[in-house]
């Protein structure tokens, strides 16, 4: 049985543990790879991105590095928090600002180079990253049966992630709707789903991802991408921008959305990362 050493960085974006691997690895080993990591036995964590050089002409161009997510997802957590990283490696093709750091990257699920805006604390190893989100590709009002008649939930669908936002307190078995979601969506092309447990009254996001390339689901301590579909539908449904903080379980997300004759024009989140280890993990 073969074993390797990878070497890796495990962030906190508001307790959605992430953890980045840095050596070069193969795509047809990030799955297998990601599962061992997740485990309660390994590193344990939500997710688990990989760090590779830029594909794109235009990111090569701007000497970006590459976000690729276990799944091949878009994951805005996972991205601000790699913008994080880069700062405290002190990544020199970063442009500095008066108090902030600009960068581009390349990141799975996204057409084009994600930017992101880095601020230093007082700690350093904790910083506010701000991620420019994908916009969505579609709002829209659909109708799910569940327990015995219809709800009305909101799909706001990413590239690469579909997510439904609920109303929370219709919901008498959240892992049973999940299945009800789950079989709505079966035959619909997706590398993750998520559902979005929002209660207004509270303000309060309770984030179920189900991500498919591994079979993994989890209880998320926040989500950056269900928060932007979150706002996005808060905009849709008001018609006007939002600019507000989500509370969720691990902390709270800045969201920012502004809209113009019904269309999303941007998206952009906000919070903070904190670097908790870095080191090495070996693989069998």
């Amino acid at each position: 049985m073969v074993q390797i050493k990878l070497h890796f960085t495990k962030v906190n974006p508001v307790e959605n543990m992430t953890v980045l691997i840095t050596d070069q690895i193969s795509k047809d080993m990030h799955m297998n790879i990601a599962k061992k990591i997740m485990n309660y036995n390994n590193i344990f964590a939500e997710q688990v991105g990989f760090i590779e050089k830029a594909i794109s002409k235009k990111g090569k161009e701007k000497n970006c590095l590459r976000l690729q997510m276990m799944g091949g997802e878009f994951c805005g957590n996972a991205t601000r928090a790699l913008a994080a990283v880069l700062v405290y490696r002190e990544y020199p093709y970063l442009d500095k600002f008066h108090n902030y750091y600009s960068i581009s990257l390349e990141v799975s699920g996204a057409d084009d180079l994600v930017e992101c805006r880095v601020w230093n604390t007082e700690s350093n190893n904790k910083f506010i990253s701000q991620v420019k989100m994908p916009l969505p590709k579609r709002i829209e009002n659909i109708l799910i049966k569940y327990n015995n008649g219809n709800i009305e939930v909101l799909k706001v669908e990413f590239p690469g992630i579909i997510h439904i936002v609920v109303d929370s307190n219709k919901i008498l078995n959240k892992d049973e709707f999940y299945n009800v979601i789950r079989d709505y969506f079966k035959d619909e092309e997706y590398e993750a789903l998520g559902i979005m447990f929002y209660d207004k009254d509270k303000n309060y996001l309770e984030p179920l991802v189900y991500v498919k390339a591994i079979d993994s689901l989890f209880w998320e301590r926040s989500c950056a991408s269900g928060t932007c579909a979150l706002g996005a539908a808060l905009a849709f449904l008001r018609k006007s921008n939002i600019s507000t903080e989500i509370m969720q379980p691990g902390g709270e997300l800045e969201i920012m959305v502004n809209i113009e004759n019904d269309i999303i024009t941007s998206i952009e989140i906000k919070g903070l990362i904190e670097i908790v280890a870095e080191g090495s993990v070996y693989i069998t």
